[in-house]
């Protein structure tokens, strides 16, 4: 009897070893990436941080571009209509905002917006701000600055 045993379990040990080694599909084949990973900038180095900057709008940065003020100020004289039915509101714009610290308005896009009229008072009153440049390695680079403001439902500006 004992060689019926080992002979089963030296079989059974066999065939877990074969289901192992077989996994039923085919072998995992890496692929290799041309993509070169970007070495870390070196403090001051602007051209380069300009050039990445230029390849991607919306990089990540050391400081992202703020506004000092919001003067003009948006939403002024905002018209009943211009809210939804439950009297909410949104707005999503994207701009870049060059080394000088002003929204490039060629690069002015609504992302997102709940009436028309938001757009065009955003519009209107964004290219007239002045902000904080981003800054990457110690260096203004042109980034995106990203607009969002919403409006709850039942509030009104109208205070």
């Amino acid at each position: 009897m004992p060689t019926r045993f080992t002979t089963l379990g030296t079989l059974s040990a066999l065939l877990l070893a074969l289901a192992c080694a077989h996994s039923g599909g085919t072998p995992a084949i890496e692929q290799e990436s041309n993509a070169r990973v970007a070495k870390p900038l070196a403090r001051g180095d602007c051209v380069e941080a300009r050039r990445r900057a230029a390849l991607e709008p919306d990089l990540a940065v050391d400081r992202v571009p703020a506004p000092i003020a919001m003067r003009p100020a948006p939403f002024q004289r905002m018209p009943g209509s211009a809210l939804r039915r439950d009297g909410s509101a949104e707005i999503k714009i994207d701009v870049i905002v060059d080394t000088l610290g002003r929204a490039d308005m060629k690069t002015f896009k609504v992302v997102k917006v709940s009436h028309p009229w938001f757009a065009d008072n955003v519009r209107g009153v964004v290219g007239k701000w002045r902000f904080t440049p981003a800054r990457l390695a110690g260096c203004k680079v042109p980034r995106v600055y990203h607009f969002m403001s919403s409006l709850a439902p039942g509030l009104s500006t109208d205070r």
